[in-house]
């Protein structure tokens, strides 16, 4: 059957699991790779195992007349697939953007006794969900993290990080974050990937993928990226000064190892294909700031923060203009905007790349259908929270 059993990227990722068809009506589309590789298969069983994974693949909607070989890895010139089997189970996953990895499972009673060669005490912490539950997702998602990498020589303990972990028990479904940490020449750097699994029936499914980074992209003064660790530093400072997060809520880090935490941990870029990005000044080529996008239930939301020595110089209207151009060119419809009464800065800085304020509320007001601390409650009393909105369509 074609389903998407996941929380995000339905409309990136295609996945099919145990399909009604075995594949033997379509053999008439496989590749020559794939025609030689059936015909070098003695065990019935083996047979009936290939033509059940095409039947999988082909229902996902990729080309099977497109798949060759790096090395027993299939790959095809469309796109990017992956494969599984396990009793009574087959997966595929097609995407033709992102890298994926897919795994099936059933129960495995043995992963208690081996579960210190994959992983450990601290990453399986992080898995809200009874222990055998946590453990089945812990192989499945290095299962498929190490078929997403496609060159071999991985640890699943060394190189395989799970940094966050979220369960949904009703919905039966699960996401996260992770790396990659070992590389090779065809893949110099770690990958950070976004991690979702899902129980379906005795199934344990798990989907590993990746999104090549955001090309770096650039203001008049500035080049805006991607968040990467060695930032941890500045984005300890930054959040340390009680200036610059003044009128934002956010607590200070409490050790340059907590924000490299965050970043490790940070969800957007893999899941939406963009976030806060860092602002690099080109004449010094050391970062200044952020500025970017975050997806909110309520809408997603444009914002910005830099150390004081950028103020008053209009960085920040030139990174927002940048990166208003940006979400138009990802095909986002409309951008949101929220700054204090007293926060007149960043209000301005709102209304200069276009948008429009269209309510204002008391912050006593807004608190209630929000979670704001109660210290800055007290430090925000009598101001209006401004919010505005920018249609980009």
């Amino acid at each position: 059957m074609l389903i998407y059993p996941f929380k995000y990227l339905a409309d990136s990722v295609q996945v099919s699991i145990n399909p009604d068809s075995q594949g033997a009506a379509i053999m008439d589309q496989f590749s020559i790779a794939d025609r030689q590789r059936y015909a070098e298969l003695k065990s019935e069983s083996k047979k009936q195992e290939f033509l059940w994974s095409r039947a999988a693949l082909h229902s996902t909607g990729a080309d099977l007349k497109y798949i060759e070989y790096q090395g027993k890895k299939p790959l095809t010139a469309n796109g990017h697939i992956s494969l599984s089997h396990c009793k009574n189970g087959v997966a595929a996953a097609f995407s033709e953007k992102l890298d994926v990895g897919i795994d099936i499972e059933t129960k495995r009673e043995n992963l208690v006794r081996i579960a210190q060669k994959f992983t450990t005490e601290e990453e399986l912490a992080r898995f809200n969900c009874e222990p055998q539950t946590a453990l089945q997702f812990v192989w499945g998602i290095k299962e498929s993290l190490f078929k997403l990498y496609g060159y071999g020589s991985v640890d699943f303990k060394a190189h395989l990080e799970i940094t966050t972990f979220e369960w949904d028990p009703e919905s039966r479904q699960g996401w996260g974050i992770a790396w990659v940490g070992q590389t090779c020449q065809e893949r110099p750097e770690p990958l950070q990937c976004l991690v979702q699994t899902a129980l379906v029936g005795e199934h344990y499914i798990c989907l590993a993928t990746h999104r090549i980074p955001t090309v770096p992209f650039e203001s008049k003064r500035t080049v805006l990226r991607e968040w990467v660790p060695s930032d941890a530093p500045w984005l300890y400072d930054l959040n340390m000064n009680p200036q610059v997060v003044r009128y934002t809520g956010d607590a200070g880090f409490t050790s340059t190892h907590s924000a490299l935490n965050l970043i490790k941990s940070y969800p957007n870029y893999q899941r939406d294909g963009y976030g806060r990005w860092m602002v690099i000044d080109k004449s010094t080529g050391n970062p200044i700031g952020w500025c970017g996008l975050k997806n909110n239930p309520w809408g997603i939301d444009l914002g910005f923060r830099f150390f004081e020595a950028a103020w008053g110089q209009g960085i920040a209207t030139e990174c927002a203009v940048a990166t208003v151009e940006k979400a138009k060119a990802l095909g986002l419809s409309s951008l949101i905007g929220r700054a204090l009464s007293e926060n007149i800065g960043s209000w301005k800085v709102l209304e200069k790349v276009g948008m429009q304020r269209y309510e204002s509320l008391p912050i006593e007001a807004f608190a209630q259908d929000y979670n704001i601390a109660e210290k800055d409650l007290d430090s925000w009393k009598g101001q209006m929270l401004h919010m505005y909105k920018l249609e980009l369509l």
